[in-house]
């Protein structure tokens, strides 16, 4: 059969799978196309997105969702994989056995369910964005912060580290040890849980930003998978869900509970969700929350020393006491690809997400991740900043407004940095 015979037989099985579903399609992708440029429209105005949407309807979504979500013991997100995955099994059963049979339908039930499939994804996408995804084009978060943004120099790097490593001791001081001698959490999933949602309601209460309702989250039924992907955490953004990879030593678990909290309540960007969660659990209160994210934040910018001033980076981590380390080993143990095949999936996992963010306008992929060493920076700039006339009004300066360059000064989205966590191979992200 010829090319052009080969292409009237699809004309016909396409004809043949219905104008119903045609114009489902159609309506499907005019939502869609109409959707897409909202988003660009979003991306051109932030000041709009966060006046009307980040803080006007996103919080309706969120809260409508929480609480249908809420109505479950079970991750809806989850759920709703397994039936999709479960339909298009047999979907794709009924296409064989129609082409073992010989019918000569086969090829007219595969284009019907193309056509499924594409409407399927234009809503979705669709859904996405109205539910979710327009946070990727609101304000940074440091714009209404008071932070100057300039880039840090070597030795305000390494101060910052001792200050978060002096953190991380203080605060492990005071926890239990399993008998390996790692950090131990006492409770279960519900008392994270509730850990978590305290934190983020303290937090809430000095910065409406931060305000939103009781996360529902969950201990991801797939955690095995997601360690495999390299994944600590997943926010499903259709039904409001952040996932926790239950699987992960302590203080990861902790961090990525917080960090996809982050998510829920409208941050996008993963350098600001890595920084809330970072400043969340230091307001917490919580021993265990403050050692994790105190924890997480000294590894970050240790990170990014060590490549702005190696020698510098050495005394820090010489600094560095037994029990941290032990967690730090156990960290890095953890996530260690054991097989080239384990490795080639965390290569493609690590693809998919970096696409994902440069897609959502993340220019720097999964490097945003490692960015929040500038906000952590900014941060303390301005909570060790002398008072002034000059602190009344916000100094969101960028880096082009900085002093000269200095050869010890380091841009964070050039570390070479482990993902802290690895969230967004999912919608969300």
């Amino acid at each position: 059969m010829g090319m052009r015979e080969r292409c009237s037989v699809l004309m016909q099985a396409l004809r043949a799978a219905g104008r119903a579903r045609r114009r489902s399609l159609l309506l499907a992708l005019s939502v869609g196309v109409a959707c897409a440029l909202l988003r660009v429209a979003a991306g051109a105005a932030p000041e709009w997105t966060e006046r009307l949407y980040s803080r006007g309807l996103y919080p309706w979504f969120e809260r409508g969702l929480s609480f249908v979500s809420g109505l479950s013991p079970w991750s809806l997100g989850e759920l709703g994989l397994l039936a999709l995955a479960l339909l298009a099994a047999v979907r794709a059963a009924r296409v064989v056995r129609e082409r073992v049979r010989g019918t000569g339908r086969a090829l007219e039930l595969a284009c019907a369910e193309f056509l499924r499939v594409l409407t399927l994804a234009s809503w979705s996408v669709s859904f996405y964005l109205l539910a979710w995804g327009l946070n990727h084009a609101r304000l940074p978060y440091a714009h209404g912060s008071g932070f100057d943004m300039r880039p840090a120099g070597a030795e305000e790097l390494e101060q910052a580290t001792r200050d978060w490593l002096q953190r991380a001791r203080d605060a492990r001081s005071s926890l239990p040890e399993n008998a390996d001698g790692t950090v131990a959490i006492e409770g279960d999933f519900e008392q994270l849980a509730s850990s978590v949602a305290r934190a983020w309601s303290v937090a809430s209460a000095t910065d409406a930003r931060l305000a939103g309702s009781r996360p529902v989250l969950r201990d991801g039924s797939l955690s095995l998978a997601m360690k495999l992907a390299g994944i600590s955490g997943i926010y499903w953004p259709f039904t409001a869900e952040p996932h926790v990879n239950t699987l992960a030593p302590v203080p990861q678990r902790m961090f990525s509970a917080l960090h996809e909290v982050a998510h829920q309540r409208g941050f996008a960007r993963e350098d600001e969700a890595n920084f809330l969660a970072v400043h969340v659990g230091t307001l917490s209160g919580d021993p265990a929350l403050a050692y994790s994210v105190a924890l997480v934040a000294m590894r970050e910018l240790h990170r990014a020393l060590r490549s702005a001033a190696p020698e510098r980076a050495r005394q820090v981590e010489r600094a560095i006491p037994a029990p941290l380390r032990r967690d730090i080993d156990a960290l890095n143990a953890f996530w260690a690809p054991r097989s080239a095949a384990q490795r080639a999936v965390r290569s493609v996992s690590t693809k998919v997400n970096d696409t994902y963010l440069v897609s959502q306008g993340q220019r720097h992929g999964v490097a945003s991740y490692g960015r929040m060493v500038d906000l952590l920076i900014a941060q303390r700039r301005r909570l060790t900043a002398p008072a002034s006339p000059a602190d009344s009004s916000p100094a969101d300066s960028s880096p082009a407004d900085s002093s000269p360059a200095d050869s010890s000064r380091v841009d964070s989205s050039r570390v070479d940095s482990s993902r802290v966590d690895s969230s967004r191979v999912d919608s969300s992200r």
